[in-house]
Parts: structure tokens; C-alpha cells; sequence
């Protein structure tokens, strides 16, 4: 009897101690469109983290997160949600599935998992020009720091780093194609208020099956020279040098202070695809943008960002195979730099009428984001973007023409169920005006 009451007692206590150290959320959120034309206005789903595409009418997602605290500075954490939108998807999806353990400065994830939004939403490419929100996140093992990690204290020398390795699981020209990426910068903190980062980010499609050349390489020695970088020779015949993989790279430069009462952030990508871009052939090719951040918040403009993005040059002088880069575009990889569909980088550079290869990747862009209170009570976001469209290389020769694209998100109501109403309008050189119209309900259900 004794060790049946010694049970009990324990059973209730590691149940009390596991409700303490075990916490839950969870939301669900409905979209619904319209718009003038056959397509919605351009930013009614770029950057919609892969919930709402170009055709989407509707979209309603529900997501929920549990974390178990494993000390004070560590917990473990399990993710999962699901999507449907109609559209061209037009199916259900997992929108997150993923379990992470993470600690003050380290997080290993196992799955699929939303990245987090920087800048308040208001980047046109959030973390990087290569890997923005516009595609649903890829399945796949993720080790990064969560912040600079310092040889002494929180100041002086440090680094931030990644390891990532994805399997791109969509419809695909090459089946089962393998994602490769990692990050490092370097950082310089001399005090909260000033902070100097460089870097290096790395991306290589490699491996798959390919419809003519059957598999492509895929071993662990392919591995190797696939990390370290190295395109290879010519082991897939007919197709270009670039055979162990479509490599895809950016330096990135970024700086922090503070000026008075607002955080500033200057910040750089120079993309490459090649030997030539990684020498700087292809400057100026690249973003550049500056944040500015208010540290007290609830005024008209809490932040602001502007950002130009030029890829015109594509290392047109320099003494390349065919004389040019195709950014975003591969003859072996064919699908190129997309995810189901939705390109995976800035999505200034866009996809043919079949949403299959790049036609667009010559443009200047110029990009402008705001958000604040408005009358003290109506939080709102604004985004608006011209740009000059030049098309691609091989990409349908499309014809010189100028989009300005804008949009607005107001929160108009929030209680148990926060609607934000949003407003988008694309006008176009070679088209006529297209409007648009959303409503998004959210709401938190634990």
C-alpha cells in the first residue's frame, strides 16, 4: 500500500512539474481575396511565406507550438501547422512540422519550419536577396547561432554561423534535388550602440534525379566538393561545368548603431553564381538598404526602410562560358531557384506565364516600407515598389516596362479576433491597373 501512495505521489509531482515547465500557443488565420484581374496585385502574395499565390481567393491556415524548458537557459520545441489555399496550389499542406532544441544562443531544428520576418515586414527579401519569405519553408536540418557569439563577454570579436541541408520535396524538372546551405559573418561589437558585420551566405542545388541523365551526382565525396564549394568538371555531358550542383552565393555587409532615439542598420548583398560574381565582376549587382527604427514606438512612423536592388550587369564584360550570368536560372537545374513554384530569393525577379523558368532578372528596384500608428489607434503597413523590368537572358525577350506595385495592411480591429484589411494596386507600362482587396482574421486559440 505504502509504495502505491509513493507512486501516486510522484506521478502527481512529476505532472505539476511538467505542466510548469511545459508551454503552449496556438492560432488560426483566414485570407480572403479579390482583385480586378486574373492574377492578384504583386504584393497580395509575394512574401507570404508560401500561403497565398497568385490565382489564391482564399487561404486559412492554423499553426500551434509547444516548448518544454529543459534548464534556465534552454527548452525543447515542437511545431506543427496546416495550410489550404485555393489557387494554383489548390490543396491541403503542412505549413510547419518541426522539433528544435534551442538554447540562449544556438537552435538545431529538425523539420519544416517558418523563418522568422525581420525588419517589421518591411524588406522586400527580409534576411538575405537570395532567401526571402515567398515560398513555404523547405523540410530539412538546421544548426545556427541565434545570435553573435563573442571569444569574450558580449563585446570585442565574434561570429554568427549556419549549417543547413534541405530536400526540395515539390514537382521538380530534377527529382529529389538536395539544397546545401551555410553562413558566416565575422562581428565587430564595440558597444551596444555599434556593431559592424561581413559574411559570406551559400547555396548549392546538387544531387537528384535528372529525366535524361538518370542520378546526378550524390555521394559523400560529391558532398565534399559541394560544401567546399567546388563546381567540378564536365560529368554530366552536354550540360554546363557547374555539374555538382547550382551554386548560388552572396557577401553581405551590415552595419548598427544608433542615431539619438532610433536604431540604424545599413546593410549590402552582392550576389554571384559563378567565378566572375565571386571576384566582384558582376558589380553593382546587388541590395543595398537602410533601416531606421524608432526605440518608442507609437507614433505615425515607428520604422521605415528603403532598399535598391540592381541585377543589370550579370557579369556582362566579363570573359565568362556564354559572357553573362542568368541569375536564378540553370540549364541542369531547371526549375532553378524556386519552391513550388515561387521563387525562393527577392520576388522583383520573376517566372514565365508557366511559372517554370526565370524571364525576368534584369531590373532596377526601387523599395520603400513603412509602419507605424496611424490616429493613435490603427496600426498599418506600407510597402511600394517600382521597378524597371528588363527580362533575361533566353528569357522570352521581354520587352522594357515599369510596375509600381503598392500595398497596405491596416489592423482595424482587435479583441478576441484581430481583421486587418489590406489594399494592393500594381500599374503597369504594358498592362491595365490591377486592384486588389483582402481581409485577414487571426486569432490565438490557447
Amino acid at each position: 500500500m505504502r509504495s502505491i501512495f509513493t507512486l501516486v505521489f510522484l506521478f502527481i509531482f512529476i505532472s505539476e512539474n511538467l505542466a510548469q515547465s511545459l508551454n503552449y500557443s496556438a492560432e488560426i488565420n483566414a485570407s480572403g481575396l479579390i482583385y480586378t484581374e486574373d492574377e492578384s496585385p504583386f504584393w497580395l502574395h509575394s512574401n507570404q511565406r508560401g500561403r497565398i499565390d497568385e490565382l489564391t481567393n482564399f487561404s486559412g491556415w492554423i499553426s500551434g507550438n509547444a516548448t518544454y524548458s529543459l534548464g534556465a537557459r534552454s527548452f525543447l520545441e515542437v511545431g506543427l501547422g496546416g495550410l489550404y489555399q485555393d489557387g494554383y496550389t489548390d490543396k491541403f499542406q503542412l505549413d510547419e512540422s518541426y522539433l528544435s532544441f534551442q538554447t540562449s544562443w544556438l537552435e538545431i531544428t529538425a523539420g519544416r519550419k517558418q523563418k522568422t520576418e525581420l525588419y517589421r515586414g518591411l524588406s522586400a527579401s527580409n534576411e538575405n536577396i537570395l532567401w526571402s519569405l515567398n515560398a513555404r519553408p523547405l523540410p530539412g536540418i538546421q544548426i545556427k547561432t541565434k545570435r553573435p557569439v563573442f571569444i569574450s563577454g558580449n563585446r570585442g570579436i565574434g561570429f554568427t554561423a549556419a549549417l543547413e541541408e534541405y530536400f526540395m520535396d515539390d514537382e521538380r524538372f530534377v527529382e529529389d534535388t538536395r539544397l546545401h546551405h551555410k553562413r558566416f559573418s565575422l562581428v565587430y561589437r564595440h558597444s551596444e550602440k555599434f556593431e559592424f558585420s561581413a559574411g559570406l551566405q551559400h547555396f548549392v542545388q546538387w544531387g537528384g534525379v535528372h529525366p535524361e541523365f538518370g542520378q546526378l551526382p550524390d555521394s559523400f565525396s560529391d558532398y565534399l566538393d559541394v560544401f567546399m564549394g567546388k563546381e567540378g568538371e564536365d560529368t554530366v555531358e552536354g550540360q554546363e561545368a557547374n555539374a555538382l550542383g547550382n551554386h548560388l552565393g552572396s557577401y553581405e555587409v551590415k552595419l548598427k548603431t544608433q542615431v539619438r532615439n532610433f536604431n540604424l542598420e545599413l546593410i549590402y548583398n552582392h550576389l554571384f553564381e559563378d567565378g566572375s560574381g565571386r571576384v566582384l565582376a558582376n558589380t553593382p549587382d546587388g541590395r543595398y538598404g537602410i533601416y531606421l527604427e524608432d526605440q518608442y514606438p507609437g507614433k505615425w512612423v515607428d520604422a521605415i526602410m528603403y532598399e535598391l536592388y540592381y541585377t543589370r550587369n550579370q557579369s556582362k564584360n566579363s570573359p565568362t562560358t556564354d559572357g553573362a550570368d542568368n541569375y536564378f536560372n540553370n540549364n541542369l537545374y531547371r526549375s532553378g531557384w524556386t519552391y513550388e513554384s515561387r521563387i525562393l530569393g527577392v520576388p522583383f525577379i520573376g517566372l514565365d506565364e508557366n511559372r517554370f523558368r526565370i524571364n525576368n532578372n534584369k531590373l532596377i528596384a526601387h523599395h520603400l516600407g513603412i509602419t507605424g500608428l496611424a490616429f493613435d489607434k490603427l496600426p498599418y503597413k506600407f510597402l511600394g515598389s517600382y521597378r524597371k523590368n528588363y527580362g533575361a537572358k533566353a528569357g522570352g525577350n521581354i520587352p522594357q516596362h515599369d510596375i509600381l506595385s503598392t500595398y497596405l495592411d491596416l489592423k482595424v480591429y482587435s479583441y478576441l479576433v484581430d481583421v486587418s484589411l489590406q489594399l494592393g494596386a500594381d500599374f503597369n507600362t504594358m498592362k491595365s491597373p490591377n486592384y486588389g482587396a483582402g481581409i485577414l482574421l487571426s486569432a490565438s486559440l490557447l
